[in-house]
């Protein structure tokens, strides 16, 4: 069973340890466990329904309302209140809420309505970001498992997909043509293919190899498909050749057919020596202004 000091619930839920306090001694709605030693801690039934009694409590119901509620009818108006338009201010409460519950229909629901009238961009920035960022903490104390990771992961994925999918069906005249793929090793794949959407987003045109490609594949796909870059990341150490050996077999793999960028932490996490015809890139914007730049002009052979 996983327990949880109070600080714990505070960091999970958003809600400051006085206010439990509060809802505990003042409306008795929540009766944590306490140890031999009488130190108070909780268990995971506690934690879903803190964060009920927050998503009700910041919808407009008081707590002393909340309070006369059955488990029942607090759990009919959470479910109610999680399927929200995107005024709603604690989203990542409410997905959070779901993971747990193993709700996709519910978290594609709300993941729908903030893409269909915010678009994926801010979406991804004002809530899937939050929402990783706090599935964080809740991995590392225990409050979720492998199987809500996979669960995320794979919904997350689909849903990236899924607008891919929209743009490449309105397909226009690309300014830019990139070469995108992940090396063997690389377990980031929902980054890819967010740089996927994103590229489409700015007017490139995407060749994308997708994870565990190896060496061999981005050569061949280079001499398949004329590109103006070839980017990937890396944030593992790539299973083919350690980090400054495979930067130089990609930088031979390319030459001067176009140009390389590569995003990630082994890029800064050692000390490498970057050839010319390939550049160390900070973020995905940063990528995004040079392949929106007018294309790499190749020489003539």
């Amino acid at each position: 069973m996983v327990v949880y000091s109070i600080k714990d619930i505070e960091k999970l839920t958003g809600v400051k340890a006085h206010t439990i306090r509060i809802w505990e001694k003042r409306y008795d709605i929540i009766e944590p466990k306490r140890t031999k030693t009488n130190i108070r801690y909780y268990d995971e039934q506690d934690l879903k329904l803190i964060m009920n009694i927050a998503l009700l409590n910041a919808n407009g119901y008081k707590i002393s309302h909340i309070a006369k509620l059955t488990v029942q009818e607090r759990d009919r108006i959470a479910a109610q209140l999680n399927k929200v338009d995107a005024k709603f201010e604690n989203q990542t409460d409410a997905i959070t809420y779901s993971i747990l519950k193993l709700d996709e229909k519910n978290i594609n629901f709300i993941l729908s309505q903030n893409i269909e009238q915010k678009g994926l961009k801010q979406t991804m920035d004002s809530l899937v970001y939050p929402l990783l960022e706090k599935m964080g903490i809740m991995w590392v104390s225990g409050s979720i498992s492998e199987v809500h990771e996979r669960f995320v992961t794979n919904l997350l994925r689909n849903v990236i997909i899924c607008e891919i999918q929209k743009y490449l069906e309105k397909y226009d005249e690309p300014k830019t043509k990139v070469l995108l793929y992940l090396p063997k090793g690389q377990t980031h794949e929902l980054s890819l293919l967010y740089l996927h959407y994103l590229m489409l987003n700015h007017g490139c045109e995407v060749t994308m190899l997708g994870a565990e490609c190896t060496l061999a594949g981005v050569q061949e796909a280079i001499e398949l498909k004329e590109v103006d870059y070839v980017v990937t990341i890396i944030n593992e150490t790539p299973a083919e050749a350690p980090i400054q050996q495979y930067i130089n077999v990609l930088s031979e793999v390319i030459q001067d057919k176009a140009e390389g960028m590569i995003i990630g932490y082994q890029l800064f996490a050692n000390p490498i020596t970057i050839p010319n015809n390939l550049k160390g890139i900070q973020n995905m914007e940063e990528i995004l202004q040079y392949c929106t730049n007018k294309p790499k002009v190749k020489s003539q052979s």
